[in-house]
């Protein structure tokens, strides 16, 4: 693994002396001593030092344990039922709030995310975290879910430019956008 960070200093790597063997005699068996891999950022040894110098997703990968292998979303149906366990009624009352269904290609479900919990109207879409994370998965289709809470299923202008900006950057990374829900209390709406 190649490490490219300002001012990393590489601890000195002591090689074990070289030893000879003569004909006949078995040679001894050398067992290296796995070191723990120190990182020095500006002269101080610091966990929290490297995670703020290099950021990252965390992606948490439960297959088979919270989403059944064997499920195919066919329909819209099947999809919207999977997102209401994640936008329970007072949820979808209370605050906006974006969800993310990364498939494979067979479409079974990978991972539901939660992306964002917004305000009353709106909640901040960020398509390269969308992005990374599908290919962290290995994801090759994506649906999105976000609720309004004043209860209406017509789709904002912003959601209309969110769905076009994260159809143009899939398609970059081989990621197909399927579809885009808006749910409320009591439906749902594909556009």
């Amino acid at each position: 693994m190649t490490k490219i960070l300002t001012g990393v200093k590489k601890a000195a790597v002591k090689k074990p002396a070289v030893k000879k063997y003569t004909i006949g005699a078995a040679p001894k068996v050398v067992k290296y001593q796995g070191e723990k891999e120190v990182i020095l950022i500006n002269g101080t040894k610091s966990s929290t030092a490297l995670k703020k110098a290099v950021p990252a997703v965390k992606v948490r990968v439960s297959r088979g344990k919270s989403y059944d292998p064997n499920v195919v979303m066919k329909t819209n149906e099947d999809v919207t039922q999977y997102f209401r366990k994640f936008f329970t009624a007072n949820k979808v009352e209370g605050q906006e709030q974006f969800a993310i269904m990364y498939l494979s290609r067979g479409l079974q479900i990978i991972g539901i995310y939660m992306h964002s919990i917004g305000s009353m109207t709106s909640a901040t879409v960020e398509s390269k975290l969308i992005m990374a994370t599908a290919m962290q998965l290995a994801a090759e289709n994506i649906i999105t879910c976000h609720n309004h809470p004043s209860g209406s299923l017509q789709p904002s202008d912003a959601d209309k430019k969110v769905a076009q900006m994260l159809t143009q950057q899939g398609a970059l990374f081989g990621i197909r956008l399927l579809d885009n829900l808006i749910i409320t209390k009591t439906s749902s709406r594909s556009y």
